[in-house]
């Protein structure tokens, strides 16, 4: 049964529910039918048998042909018993007893035929002449055939409702699994070259058009989860390329002429230390990100001053990079969060406000407290951010206009990392900007404390 198709199940099951209540029914017929045989023929005897107690009391003499007269016909049989006299409706039944058992035995030209399948009832009557015992009975025996009729026409209907539960199953498994058959071939033929095709969604609102629904709406995501990829190896392949290309032409220039000529050796040797830092920080982003979605990341959850860790931000900067000021506003605001992480979300903050704002300009670093957390925000007094591109700052490998922040943005993955952080620890972070006027990074933690989880 349980290599069974599905649909065959249905129609099995649909067709042994629908058997079982038709044999239950047709059963139940049979029986009632005997019972209400029994229970007329138990009437008509007692109504038969008080007619004649009316006759004896009045002193009416019955005889075989006056009972005959008075519906004692077969299948009914009356006998009288009066002292030793014995008169029988019909001369060729007569009954006989063993105990308490009555039989009724019949006459014919063929044999003689017994039967005890019949309803009897039996009452002494004070007659003129004294008491007379009547016993009067119905013989059923002549039921036997409709009964065998009946059983037999009831076996043939339930054979026939297991033929038709067969068929309606089967109709109605067809009917119901058509559009699933359609579903599961439509979700088949989706692959990497069309997978923006959708399945066709049935126009009644049922169970299949939810779950058709489910469907899309999880094709959406594994669509929009494979684009990502796309771009994201894309953009990877890209960014890595740079590098490596710049690379490559400074060592064709060293093989050509660089042997020889301090200045181009030196200038060669700047460029590619230069790029394979830039290389090698592009790939220790692409590995925190990948080990981040992986959950291979774990939360060092340790508790530390939070006003700390921003002048020692702020200090390496200032020996880092001294052409910028560096101010802190703080309140004192212990945390139970990663240290490390948060000095790593700083770090990305601080650098995107160096490299967009002038030299000598002033970048603020603060946290506030809530009621439920706290606020972490970094200032500058910057070029800004174009509105456009505010919603997309966060996202991966996403620069704003190359042709403005020429020799200015790097790859694109470090507020990306920055949101990861925060939403790690349970927070929310956006940019507020006005173009001309400066940036601020804010990250709004809602809680002071966290527990341990793998991320």
């Amino acid at each position: 049964m349980k290599r069974l198709k599905l649909s065959t199940k249905i129609i099995w099951n649909y067709a042994l529910i629908f058997t079982s209540i038709l044999l239950i029914i047709n059963f139940a017929v049979f029986l009632t039918s005997q019972f209400y045989n029994r229970v007329s023929a138990r009437n008509e005897v007692d109504a038969l048998l008080g007619a004649l107690a009316e006759d004896l009391r009045s002193g009416v003499e019955l005889t075989p042909e006056e009972l005959k007269t008075r519906g004692i016909v077969p299948p009914f049989v009356a006998v009288l018993e009066q002292g030793g006299a014995v008169t029988v409706s019909q001369e060729n039944y007569r009954l006989s007893s063993q105990g308490e058992k009555l039989t009724l035995e019949k006459d014919f030209l063929s044999g003689v035929e017994s039967t005890t399948n019949f309803i009897y009832t039996r009452e002494k009557i004070a007659a003129p002449e004294g008491i007379v015992t009547v016993t009067l009975l119905k013989d059923l025996s002549g039921y036997r055939f409709m009964s065998s009729v009946n059983l037999i026409t009831l076996i043939i209907a339930s054979l026939l409702g297991i033929v038709v539960s067969y068929v309606v199953g089967y109709y109605i498994s067809r009917q119901s699994f058509t559009p699933i058959l359609q579903m599961t071939k439509s979700a088949a033929a989706i692959g990497p070259t069309n997978i923006h095709d959708r399945i066709p969604e049935p126009p009644v609102m049922d169970e299949l058009k939810e779950l058709s629904m489910t469907f899309n709406g999880l094709l959406d995501r594994l669509d929009d989860a494979y684009s990502k990829q796309s771009k994201f190896v894309s953009d990877a392949s890209h960014e890595l390329r740079t590098p490596l290309t710049v690379i490559k032409g400074y060592n064709d220039l060293l093989r050509r002429w660089g042997k020889t000529d301090p200045e181009i050796l030196e200038e060669a040797i700047g460029a590619i230390r230069a790029e394979t830092d830039n290389m090698s920080m592009l790939v220790e982003n692409l590995l925190f990100i990948a080990k981040g979605e992986n959950r291979k990341l774990k939360l060092d959850l340790q508790p530390f001053s939070l006003c700390d860790l921003l002048e020692e931000v702020a200090k390496d900067f200032r020996l880092s990079v001294p052409e910028r000021q560096y101010e802190v506003r703080c309140e004192g605001i212990s945390v139970v969060q990663d240290r490390r992480m948060i000095k790593q979300l700083l770090r990305i903050f601080v650098d995107n406000s160096v490299k967009f704002t002038p030299t000598g300009s002033l970048i603020s670093l603060e946290a506030t407290p809530t009621e439920t957390g706290y606020v972490l925000r970094v200032r500058d007094e910057g070029e800004g951010i174009a509105e456009a591109d505010l919603q997309h700052v966060f996202e991966r490998f996403y620069v704003a206009d190359k042709a403005r922040t020429k020799d200015k943005a790097g790859s694109g993955l470090g507020l990306s990392i920055a949101r990861w952080i925060v939403e790690t620890h349970g927070g929310t972070v956006k940019a507020l900007s006005v173009q001309g006027q400066g940036t601020t990074m804010e990250a709004d933690f809602a809680h002071r404390d966290f527990s341990g989880q793998s991320v």
